[in-house]
């Protein structure tokens, strides 16, 4: 991947669906901008036209298969960068994803080469930083039967524990990603984040 050297920050949050990402992602939105920082949340996959075609494989809708999917999340993320991400940074703000490259090296991993993933995406931005929320696959799944009624790809125990696997395998040789706690309640993950984020923005 290559390094940010844009004026802005970027910063990515991952973890197992229903870990917190999404809330926290919005809590500290909400944080840096009390900061006086500009803001821009985002997320992965997008709700452009490959993201919109995502989301239908992801929820059933479309059938296709694991090489041709982590493609598409792949384009998803070019287009991301070019219309979000890089022209933000270029101004100085700062990002904050919700999902993005690693996303993809852990759960296309379920069936596919980390290696030819990681080699698809090597046009990627690297973070700043990467917080993975971790939550046990167990917990997440939980959560995610009470709000929803149909599973989804990816939300069957095995693969949600090989997912969690990957991640933290890619702590270990991404500098830039750090873990967090997930089983607190909201400010107790929050003071785990800020903690990180201060230490990086300064």
């Amino acid at each position: 991947m290559h390094r940010n050297f844009f004026p802005g920050r970027f910063i990515v949050l991952e973890g197992l669906d229903k870990a917190g990402k999404t809330t926290q992602a919005r809590n500290l939105a909400e944080y840096l901008e009390k900061l006086g920082y500009q803001v821009v949340q985002t997320a992965e996959p997008t709700k452009g036209k490959v993201g919109s075609l995502i989301r239908k494989v992801l929820s059933g809708e479309i059938l296709m298969d694991s090489r041709t999917l982590q493609l598409l999340f792949t384009a998803d993320r070019s287009e991301h960068l070019e219309k979000v991400i890089r022209p933000a940074l270029d101004k100085g703000k700062v990002v904050i994803s919700d999902r993005y490259f690693y996303s993809t090296l852990a759960y296309g991993s379920i069936d596919l080469d980390v290696s030819w993933l990681f080699k698809v995406n090597r046009f990627a931005l690297s973070p700043d930083l990467t917080i993975f929320i971790d939550v046990p696959p167990d917990v997440c799944l939980k959560r995610l039967k009470k709000e929803q009624s149909k599973q989804e790809l990816f939300e069957k125990k095995e693969q949600l524990q090989k997912v969690r696997k990957t991640y933290l395998n890619l702590v270990q040789n991404f500098p830039e990603m750090i873990v967090v706690d997930g089983m607190g309640n909201q400010k107790e993950v929050f003071t785990q984040i800020e903690y990180w984020v201060k230490r990086k923005l300064g």
